[in-house]
């Protein structure tokens, strides 16, 4: 018997590692395999389930119909992406990250064949080329791209300066930008050691049409959208 269920818990893990050396490790992908987002999916929520994490969604009417969209979100924790992206399944995110988290055993791979990109944040020239390359997945793709323009965590949960330069995202592909809040990730990592659930929440505070998102400058987009989401985390 326990032969039988360390089988049922092992092979699983065992397939995800086979699939994950599949990928190529530094490869660059324009269209993402529905199979690794299966994948990468599934195993997120039995993640989150294990770990006793539970997310809300305000706002999802907010989301627009039909069409992608660049998400941007407030970063408060390593956890915010895994949550954003599973919440938010049917809008298949791919979020722009660092590289340390390709560099991840398994999951690594997997985002990085679900289109998530790298940005290097300390070279302006590779930062741009990920930009261009994101804007070009939202015109080619149905994928979404989530991003943070704080660019780093927020380890006192106050909203940092943004990076104004990745909305330009959404400006170049002239596409609708969604604004967010999310809360409670920070206490993921306490909780899982104190064996306690954590409650999680995403807020849809707006979505911006693409027309005006055009229309704006990035500096005055960046200032809008950071207003906002200190307003609905106070008011939180």
């Amino acid at each position: 018997m326990l032969v039988g269920i360390a089988a049922l818990i092992l092979l699983p893990i065992l397939f995800l590692v086979v699939c994950s050396l599949l990928v190529g490790p530094r490869k660059e992908y324009d269209s993402e395999s529905r199979f690794y987002r299966a994948l990468l999916n599934g195993s997120t929520g039995v993640i989150l389930w294990f770990l006793r994490v539970r997310v809300t969604v305000r706002g999802r009417e907010k989301l627009p119909q039909s069409g992608n969209f660049l998400f941007i979100s407030n970063h408060r924790s390593n956890y915010d992406p895994i949550v954003q992206w599973y919440a938010l399944r049917e809008h298949r995110l791919s979020f722009v990250s660092k590289a340390a988290n390709f560099r991840i055993p398994v999951f690594g791979r997997l985002i990085r064949r679900c289109c998530f990109m790298v940005i290097d944040r300390k070279n302006p020239r590779n930062a741009m080329l990920t930009v261009n390359r994101a804007a070009k997945l939202l015109c080619d793709t149905e994928n979404c791209v989530g991003v943070y323009p704080e660019g780093t965590r927020s380890k006192t949960c106050v909203l940092l300066p943004f990076h104004n330069g990745v909305l330009k995202i959404a400006q170049k592909a002239e596409k609708p930008l969604v604004i967010s809040v999310v809360e409670g990730t920070e206490k993921i990592a306490r909780n899982i050691a104190h064996f306690r659930r954590s409650d999680v929440t995403i807020t849809i505070i707006e979505t911006m049409d693409a027309e005006n998102v055009k229309n704006m400058k990035s500096s005055a987009l960046g200032e809008y959208a950071a207003e906002l989401m200190r307003e609905m985390i106070k008011e939180n």
